[in-house]
């Protein structure tokens, strides 16, 4: 979105947590909202604003042969009216439901073995984090509280959950043991924090803020202390997520007044933009051999699931529906 939506955003994630909870009041009136007007991640959280109208004819890129992928895609939808978990599986090349509740269920993260998928709900009456199998079974409450607590990713070592949350009145990244105990504030301030990412060695979390007036991104230790700026620019900055090697962070930012893709070497200090599609292209994650991304764009029409090989620039299409595919996370087994 344009950089003046940001100060309220998914990307532009700049509004408070209390438009989190407009993400599930949404889903609840999906019939009254139009196709374009959906959820976006905003720096810290969620808020329904519409994403960028394309503007020009989606560029055609080479395709990738599904043939040389693996693994499994996790991701939200508004397929079936209220949103929902999918999972495309590149053995099979079929895309499964693994949430069936009336409530909305959003922002999936794997564990590093592939068993678990983390997740938001309001399956209990506010944005809490959820636990299940990778099929959907054994769903189990993390975090109880009236704040609104989202965006869990768990750590390399599959032991810890950093998340956002709300709860001492303004959005905080915190992080947490996998069944939910021994919660711990990592960011105490005035600004907006969101959007963690864990690095591969599990010893420092980047993530967004706002206390630089637009968006940026910081790196913090585990603990939250040894606070280091990334990136610095008059756009927003957002969505970061840590390469497996730990040389680079793919982002999102507004520099071109779209939301394009991002890679920051963190050894050459060196950007480098990877998308020009002149829409909304978002929250990318890496594979876990680092060869490709996955990403939401609607850049051919309304939101849909991308792969991109970072090197060569050929591109997947995942998912192709009506509905708004978004979120996405992939794991190699």
């Amino acid at each position: 979105m344009r950089k003046k939506l940001f100060i309220p955003l998914m990307i532009v994630f700049a509004v408070s947590f209390s438009s989190c909870q407009s993400v599930f009041n949404l889903s609840k009136a999906q019939n009254d909202v139009q196709q374009t007007e959906t959820v976006m991640p905003t720096p810290t959280v969620w808020v329904t604003i519409a994403p960028y109208v394309v503007t020009s004819t989606p560029v055609i890129l080479p395709t990738i042969d599904t043939g040389s992928l693996q693994g499994r895609i996790v991701f939200h939808s508004d397929r079936e009216e209220n949103r929902e978990l999918y999972v495309f599986d590149f053995q099979t090349l079929e895309i499964n439901k693994v949430t069936n509740d009336s409530s909305v269920d959003v922002f999936p993260s794997w564990s590093p073995d592939g068993e678990k998928i983390v997740f938001v709900s309001d399956r209990s009456g506010d944005p809490d984090i959820y636990i299940m199998n990778a099929d959907g079974s054994g769903v189990q409450r993390l975090t109880n509280d009236p704040a609104n607590d989202v965006f869990p990713e768990i750590s390399p070592d599959g032991e810890t959950i950093a998340f956002v949350s709300n709860r001492d009145g303004d959005d905080e990244i915190y992080r947490m043991d996998l069944d939910g105990a021994n919660i711990k504030q990592l960011t105490n301030n005035s600004f907006i924090d969101g959007f963690p990412s864990w690095s591969p060695d599990g010893e420092r979390i980047v993530y967004q803020t706002n206390r630089d007036v637009n968006y940026e991104l910081y790196i913090m230790s585990k603990d939250g202390l040894d606070l280091v700026r990334v990136t610095e620019d008059p756009s927003a900055d957002v969505q970061p997520s840590w390469s497996p090697d730990g040389e680079q962070i793919v982002f999102v930012s507004t520099q071109t007044e779209f939301e394009e893709i991002y890679i920051y070497n963190l050894e050459t200090d060196v950007r480098e933009q990877l998308t020009y599609f002149q829409a909304s292209t978002e929250v990318p994650k890496w594979s876990g051999d680092g060869r490709y991304l996955v990403f939401a764009s609607n850049y051919e029409g309304n939101r849909e699931i991308y792969i991109m090989d970072v090197d060569k620039g050929n591109i997947l299409r995942i998912t192709n529906s009506s509905a708004e595919d978004f979120y996405p996370d992939w794991i190699l087994n």
